[in-house]
């Protein structure tokens, strides 16, 4: 629906239509994402299908030469505020996360993101299930930023991690978001959006409520010089 009021998804869920024709995102980071799922009688050419269509672009793994272990750059051109990729995993408890951490921690590399939305009570963990956006690595100057998308599901406490590009991305560049991000709210229903994370790279290791200082070898401008 034009509007996205009444019955279209984002609309019953009382929150704002997240796309616009081309299917970039234009909502701000911390709202929610509501697509349109399979009781939708709606096809897939429908504008409020994005995230469910999976990667459109050609992206490819390669080893970084500065001690952050594998990376991930596009091979084309990416728009600003396209979806790029999910952060995909396995969903697990908080408590199991934790557990899990504390072996990551021995091993020097750990995949954990919290769905920390509005409850901190599962994981995901791409550590043995995934995608390429197991490889993307930190910067304190990103190209992605995190949304929360619902589509299959209403669980608030579930979301899908969606990945959308901050501003213009050129073929070769390296694709990279925010490890320790902090989104500001926006209202009280759909505001927190607080990404503990640990991934692997340069003896990168924690758990995803104790961590001690890791250097950031981002290289940007405007570097923390810690990830954590």
């Amino acid at each position: 629906l034009a509007e996205a009021a009444g019955g279209c998804c984002p609309g019953a869920s009382r929150n704002k239509f997240a796309y616009n024709e081309a299917g970039q995102v234009r909502i701000r980071a911390g709202l929610p994402i509501y697509e349109c799922n399979s009781r939708c009688r709606c096809g897939a050419d429908c504008p409020n299908r994005v995230v469910q269509k999976g990667i459109r672009y050609n992206l490819c793994i390669f080893r970084t030469g500065n001690g952050r272990g594998w990376g991930v750059r596009t091979l084309e051109r990416i728009r600003k505020n396209s979806f790029v990729m999910e952060y995909v995993g396995e969903i697990i408890t908080s408590e199991e996360a934790e557990r899990r951490g504390q072996v990551y921690d021995r091993q020097g590399a750990t995949y954990l993101f919290d769905l920390d939305y509005v409850e901190d009570v599962y994981t995901v963990d791409a550590a043995h299930y995934g995608n390429i956006s197991h490889f993307v690595n930190h910067s304190c100057d990103p190209n992605l930023q995190v949304y929360n998308v619902f589509i299959e599901n209403l669980d608030e406490r579930l979301p899908r991690i969606a990945l959308f590009a901050t501003r213009l991305i050129r073929p070769g560049e390296e694709l990279t978001f925010d490890y320790n991000m902090h989104v500001d709210p926006v209202d009280a229903e759909s505001t927190r959006m607080d990404s503990n994370f640990g991934l692997m790279g340069g003896g990168l290791g924690g758990s995803p409520r104790a961590r001690g200082r890791i250097e950031c070898k981002c290289g940007a401008a405007a570097c923390r010089k810690y990830l954590f």
